[in-house]
């Protein structure tokens, strides 16, 4: 099979030919960092390709297998990692020119678990500057573009990283979702992005991260693939605090229950308010065709969602405080964008700090309301298709609204509650718009249930019309 179509693969595809030695960790490697330096152009996806790196690990990869020893799915595939997840010895920038020369001394516990199950890591993923935004117009290492359209946004932050899945460059890549921003790109770059129970993963070696609702969660090309890499980095850390020592199903034997008995919630406020017609149409038509699967939908309200931009207050003061060293010691390296709306922060009140926590136990409390009379939410992922990198605005309901800097809210508006909540989502892909971009469905589930999530949205994945379908790079 060419190198072209091998990197078209899923997975779940390629994994059983890398275990029978039909294809080798090091011909796959090549190819991958071959695909990487012709889309790096284009789509600058990277910040830091690891040629040297990534070829010895394959060919330590290739000297396992020649041992017999199989490591399980991820072995010899390659990955990309966003590039404010530590990795030992490797530049680090945070997509920051505060931290351009940044060299960790340890892996985060995820890339550490990665390398465990064989996986091969071929480059640090361009981002938004500090992971902070939802267009990955990194001002520093320049924007990261639309395989579906060069001259659109990938989203934010994790750019990079969908950008890569979609293009056939890695076969999965770990991304940082405080917002969306692993769901974001994934809805805008047509792949599928999961954001799992707060503290099912270890944050441990996440740079410059927020103090509430950050995650580090995979892109892939399919809701299998997003299995087998939660299977890998899920699980309880003893020096990350925040993880949960809550057992981790087989989520291979989940998927095989399919969505037979399973319920969809319709949310009757928020979600649904604010879209362009071409999101809201693809969605309807989603929720359409998982009816004629059989899936009994219901409505449902989150009557709070009404004071959710209070929860603005908390990620605001949270962000100032993290940022305050760095502030410090070298304020002139950040962007204006960035520094602005980091330095809002400081004038939030500790009253104000402690209603926007108020709010988010009331929203989270009547999101698990709502889950106790269903089994998932389903909503669209973001209200509009990716916009153009050029765009400053764009109007949605009748209104013009930011895209970048501060206020810029509207892309997050559907996804950034689950931050606040800790619940877990996942975003298909569920249609094209007319100028050809993609569209993205998210599904919300219960704390711990991400199998759920994997078995509703696998059996709409089988049905969706963009499946097979590969943006057209030339």
């Amino acid at each position: 099979m060419p190198s072209s179509e091998l990197l078209k693969l899923t997975i779940s595809e390629i994994a059983p030919m890398i275990q029978s030695r039909e294809v080798s960790p090091v011909e796959l490697t090549e190819a991958a960092l071959a695909e990487a330096d012709l889309r790096q152009p284009a789509l600058n996806s990277f910040i830091t390709i690891l040629r040297g790196e990534a070829l010895a690990q394959a060919e330590e990869q290739d000297q396992a297998l020649a041992r017999g020893e199989y490591l399980g799915p991820l072995q010899g595939i390659p990955i990309g990692i966003k590039d404010n997840i530590a990795t030992a010895g490797i530049r680090t920038t945070v997509g920051s020119k505060v931290l351009r020369d940044h060299v960790p001394d340890e892996d985060a516990e995820v890339v550490r678990r990665c390398r465990e199950a064989g996986a091969i890591i071929i480059g640090k993923e361009n981002l938004e500057e500090f992971a902070a935004g939802a267009t990955s117009n990194n001002p520093h290492y320049g924007a990261v573009h639309n395989p579906w359209g060069l001259d659109h946004i990938p989203g934010g932050s994790s750019g990079g990283g969908g950008a890569n899945v979609a293009a056939g460059v890695t076969f999965a890549s770990l991304g940082t979702d405080l917002g969306g921003s692993v769901r974001l790109p994934a809805a805008f770059c047509g792949v599928v992005g999961l954001k799992q129970t707060f503290g099912r993963v270890s944050q441990r070696g996440l740079m410059v991260t927020s103090y509430n609702g950050d995650h580090i969660g995979p892109m892939t090309r399919s809701v299998r693939d997003s299995a087998i890499v939660l299977q890998a980095i899920a699980g309880y850390d003893p020096l990350d605090p925040s993880t949960v020592p809550v057992p981790v199903d087989d989520y291979s034997l989940v998927l095989e229950r399919g969505g037979s008995g399973l319920i969809m919630g319709i949310p009757s406020n928020h979600y649904f308010d604010l879209l362009d017609p071409e999101v809201e149409a693809a969605v309807r038509s989603a929720i359409a065709a998982l009816e004629e699967l059989g899936i009994a939908s219901r409505e449902i309200s989150i009557p709070s969602m009404e004071y959710v931009g209070a929860l603005r207050f908390s990620s605001m003061a949270d962000s100032v405080v993290t940022h305050e060293p760095l502030i410090t010691s070298s304020r002139e390296d950040y962007s204006p964008d960035t520094l602005y709306r980091t330095l809002a922060g400081q004038f939030v009140l500790g009253r104000d700090y402690s209603k926007a926590m108020k709010v988010q136990r009331i929203i989270k409390e009547d999101t698990a309301r709502a889950l106790q009379e269903v089994d998932f939410m389903v909503t669209p992922t973001t209200p509009l298709p990716a916009p153009r990198i050029d765009a400053a605005t764009v109007t949605v309901g009748g209104e013009e609204h930011r895209v970048r800097g501060p206020g810029s809210g509207l892309v997050a508006r559907n996804t950034s509650p689950m931050n606040a909540t800790g619940f877990p989502a996942i975003s298909v892909p569920c249609g094209l718009s007319e100028g050809g971009l993609p569209i993205g469905l998210q599904f919300i589930g219960r704390p711990w249930e991400e199998g759920t999530l994997f078995r509703i949205a696998q059996v709409y994945e089988n049905v969706s019309p963009t499946r097979g379908r590969w943006p057209d790079l030339g």
